[in-house]
């Protein structure tokens, strides 16, 4: 079977270092189309587990003035591709939760496209990577409509031999005057196997527009680790509390109980560290 090229940086860079694209054989996409209308709560949960088609697209128009959270769970052990297509109308707003736990090899592409005037779209990641897991995301987010913004965050922890690739893009289009996109990543380093790579694009064709992007990507600090120890924390609590700050502030957006109790779960906090 043929691979199909997926997670495509736009703007192409050094081949050497693998980011351009991903490869993988992909039979064919489970589609499923979001509907968004007299939603009272504002949430909807996917929970792609082990029982799970691997290979998924979801698209999602929102819109005029409405306002959604989308919240996307990888729970998985085996490989897994998602594709995910928002469309944003005048002054629709979404907000994307994704929480990645695990998985052996997940590529995860998601496309914004902002073309409503003032629509608004945030998005916030958590990995969390162990053993020989592999996760390659590519993010873009498409500015067409006036006043539109953007604001990305990536929290990410790696352990073992894990690799993580997150391409993320901001795309200033003719028309998007006005325009705000920010990108920011947090990676912590809890091995000196795992590899990680952060490629943060901005692309412009409009004047008045602000962009920005920034990456905190190292191991704790040792003036950190001794001073947490001199307040009584033992060195292994210190890395796992550490390593969950990364991953809070996606599941601490979660508004259903179950899902951020089985997210919980499968990371293995229990409930006094919740």
């Amino acid at each position: 079977m043929p691979k199909e090229k997926l997670n495509i940086l736009p703007v192409p860079t050094f081949s050497s270092l693998g980011v351009n694209y991903a490869e993988r054989e992909v039979k064919g996409y489970e589609t499923e189309i979001l509907d968004v209308k007299n939603r009272r709560d504002g949430e909807i949960v996917q929970y792609a587990d082990s029982s799970s088609y691997p290979f998924r697209e979801t698209k999602i128009d929102v819109p005029y003035g409405e306002r959604i959270r989308l919240v996307q769970v990888f729970d998985r052990s085996e490989s897994y591709v998602s594709k995910l297509h928002i469309t944003l109308a005048d002054r629709a707003e979404l907000e994307l939760v994704q929480l990645y736990i695990g998985g052996s090899d997940t590529v995860s592409e998601i496309v914004t496209e902002l073309d409503g005037a003032g629509s608004k779209f945030s998005a916030v990641i958590g990995c969390a990577l162990d053993n020989e897991d592999k996760l390659d995301i590519n993010l873009a987010a498409l500015h067409r409509g006036r006043k539109t913004e953007s604001d990305i965050s990536v929290g990410a922890v790696l352990r073992g031999n894990s690799q993580k690739t997150f391409k993320g893009t901001i795309d200033f289009k003719n028309g998007s005057s006005g325009a705000k996109g920010a990108e920011h990543e947090d990676a912590l380093l809890l091995d000196s196997r795992v590899r990680n790579r952060t490629v943060p694009v901005i692309l412009c064709e409009e004047e008045n527009v602000e962009g920005s992007h920034g990456a905190t990507v190292g191991r704790l600090d040792d003036k950190h680790v001794f001073y947490l120890r001199s307040r009584g924390l033992p060195e292994e609590k210190i890395y796992e509390l550490m390593a969950r700050s990364r991953l809070m502030n996606a599941v601490s957006r979660i508004g259903d109980l179950q899902t951020k109790a089985r997210i919980c779960g499968s990371l293995g906090w229990s409930d006094d560290n919740e």
